[in-house]
């Protein structure tokens, strides 16, 4: 049995007045060169997704991931002064399995200026598809004046943050909880990536004698990328346990997450610490120093972060 092969049009540019009529070309894109086969939409989604011109790479990454896992209509938006705006690049992926063959990626590409994102939401509005989930990924610092972000984020049922990027974690987290309570449906993938230190957190509490109440107290070293999950692990390690946590800010700066956490429960010591890739968790206890035990330190790329984030929405 043959296996599942991808084909990719060219990118064709489109003025912003026309992209109507170009995203519904993208279909006879998709017919030729295939002999007139037919071809079905498979898309499950709608995916909306903005960043600065540095980040472009990223939204691209995600999008090759979406077309495999979570077929959709992407817009993606690129902040960039040095563009006019004026002008998108449309492409779409097909999936041909056997005779079989579906689009699962339409994807519109469109640079503009900061001053122009304001004007973006009325463009987008009439193009996405009715009846189908939308997902927004704000791959940006979060914003000073947040109506750039909500103007977006009403296109959608979900939306997606990633407070790596944020400039003052500590004064920003508080808003993406505020928004929460109010209602909204929000995922930062920052928790996302700290689901193998709170499973080897877990695990380390199966081995100890743990009793509610103990005095708890314990040490999150982490560098510069890991401030904003290095905040969200103390939080949660106080909720569940009360624990008192020291931040030690002089650890890898290369790592999205800690690099090493200390907590002393009682008389009992679990440290955990990322090594190659890798969690490696010690725990102790007056009687015994069990051997280490193991998790992969981290859930996949960024893409495929963004992936469990919709998956799991």
């Amino acid at each position: 049995m043959n296996g599942l092969s991808f084909d990719r049009t060219d990118a064709h540019p489109a003025k912003v007045t026309e992209l109507p009529e170009a995203l519904s070309a993208l279909w006879d894109a998709c017919m030729q060169n295939h002999e007139g086969t037919d071809v079905a939409r498979a898309l499950t989604a709608n995916f909306v997704g903005i960043a600065a011109a540095d980040g472009a790479q990223r939204l691209l990454d995600a999008t090759e991931v979406l077309q495999r896992r979570s077929p959709c209509r992407a817009f993606l938006l690129i902040v960039d002064d040095a563009a006019d705006g004026q002008t998108a690049e449309l492409s779409a992926t097909t999936r041909r399995h056997g005779g079989i063959r579906d689009i699962v990626l339409e994807q519109l590409v469109l640079r503009v200026p900061s001053g122009d994102v304001h004007r973006v939401p009325g463009l987008l509005r009439p193009l996405i598809i009715d009846d189908l989930p939308s997902h927004l990924l704000w791959s940006l610092p979060w914003p000073a004046d947040e109506r750039r972000l909500d103007a977006l984020a009403e296109l959608c049922q979900h939306a997606i943050v990633d407070s790596r990027t944020f400039g003052n974690p500590a004064r920003e987290l508080p808003k993406l909880q505020a928004r929460r309570a109010r209602g909204a449906r929000l995922t930062d993938l920052s928790w996302l990536r700290l689901q193998p230190w709170r499973r080897a957190l877990a695990e380390a509490f199966d081995r100890l004698s743990w009793q509610q109440g103990a005095d708890v107290r314990g040490t999150i070293r982490h560098g510069r990328a890991a401030r904003a999950a290095a905040l969200l692990l103390d939080e949660w390690l106080h909720e569940r346990l009360g624990a008192s946590i020291a931040a030690e800010p002089d650890g890898d700066d290369g790592l999205p997450g800690p690099s090493h956490v200390t907590l002393q429960v009682g008389a009992d010591e679990v440290v955990i610490d990322h090594r190659d890739g890798k969690l490696f968790t010690h725990v102790t206890t007056p009687s015994h120093c069990s051997l280490p035990f193991t998790h992969m330190a981290s859930r996949g790329t960024d893409a495929e972060l963004l992936v469990l984030a919709i998956d799991e929405r």
